[in-house]
């Protein structure tokens, strides 16, 4: 029976389900380390008159002994969409029976992609806290969804945000987000990008398509950079940190600032970790210098945390069941 999940559900289930997001997240980036799984490149449709919006395929599938699924998330990325007041991402999640191909449910993927990725983040911060990276303040640069499903996961993980500062282009954003997060001891707008980096951690998640944080903006001591928005830094300021990334093929293109730093510099050497390794421990950190982490968002990520919804909620009556989607099977 072809199933579909809708928004409202997935919306309840993730808002309830904290924990297990966190551990769904990062067994899969152990699994994808391991080669459980399989996540070609992401593809992108763009449009000869419009070249800001762009939708993305995202296809993936995992094998291992546990687990045997595949599936495609369809994001479309519309910066437009929030001067008219909407949400700038819109996606739907495609599961399939990973022995015939067939397909099982259609979920609304919006917010399984904001929570992946805040969750993604959250637990590298979480790690490398661990291993000797103080985290009293942190600074929230761009005030939309992504930004506050990171500061959720962050604190459930327990870290205690000693002062949380905001910075947005767009003044109402900010003190909105100030509004709406007034249990934290201190919670404030910053005047200025050089402010705001003057915080053990700075979350990045802007929409902004070229870098804008230059060398001269930013104190380079033993801060965590959590690069969400991935095109908001010069190369300069990846040259001069440690780097981490998801997957380093898929990180580096589409013009991220870690691409833009393997054109300048013609090689791939100041890419230190991917995310797996700060979680299993492999990665050696050099607490003296700057650490950027860069998530571009792995597919089997969300595949991962869309089937986990689909077993959840399979005989939930709030699910819809669409009988006769699919045609006759049998092939004689």
């Amino acid at each position: 029976m072809f199933k579909v999940i809708r928004g409202i559900e997935i919306s309840n289930y993730l808002d309830q389900e904290t924990e297990s997001v966190l551990k769904i997240v990062q067994e899969t980036y152990l699994m994808h380390k391991n080669g459980f799984t399989n996540n070609p490149d992401s593809y992108f449709l763009k449009f000869p008159d419009n070249d800001k919006d762009r939708i993305i395929a995202l296809p993936a599938s995992i094998n291992d002994p546990n687990t045997q699924i595949a599936g495609i998330k369809w994001i479309a990325s519309y910066p437009g969409n929030i001067e008219k007041n909407l949400q700038r991402a819109s996606a739907t999640m495609i599961l399939n029976d990973y022995r015939t191909g067939y397909p099982l449910a259609l979920l609304e993927a919006s917010q399984i992609s904001a929570h992946r990725t805040a969750a993604s983040g959250a637990i590298t911060v979480g790690a490398l806290s661990e291993r000797g990276r103080e985290i009293n303040t942190v600074t929230l640069v761009g005030c939309g969804v992504l930004g506050q499903k990171t500061i959720h996961y962050l604190v459930a993980l327990g870290f205690d945000i000693k002062e949380l500062m905001v910075y947005d282009l767009n003044e109402k954003y900010a003190e909105r987000f100030v509004e709406k997060n007034n249990q934290f001891e201190k919670c404030r707008i910053s005047s200025t990008i050089k402010e705001a980096f003057e915080s053990d951690l700075v979350i990045l998640t802007t929409t902004s398509a070229d870098p804008y944080i230059d060398i001269g903006d930013i104190y380079l001591k033993r801060q965590i950079i959590l690069n969400i928005s991935l095109r908001d830094l010069h190369p300069i300021i990846i040259e001069n940190s440690l780097n981490v990334v998801d997957d380093i093929d898929h990180c580096l293109k589409a013009q991220t600032s870690c691409h833009l730093t393997e054109q300048k510099l013609g090689n791939r050497d100041f890419i230190n970790a991917v995310i797996a390794d700060v979680l299993d421990g492999s990665f050696e950190d050099d607490t003296s210098k700057p650490i950027v982490i860069s998530p571009f968002g792995l597919g089997v990520l969300d595949l991962a945390l869309a089937y986990h919804i689909y077993k959840y909620k399979y005989d939930d009556a709030s699910t819809v069941d669409i009988e006769g989607f699919l045609p006759n099977m049998k092939r004689l």
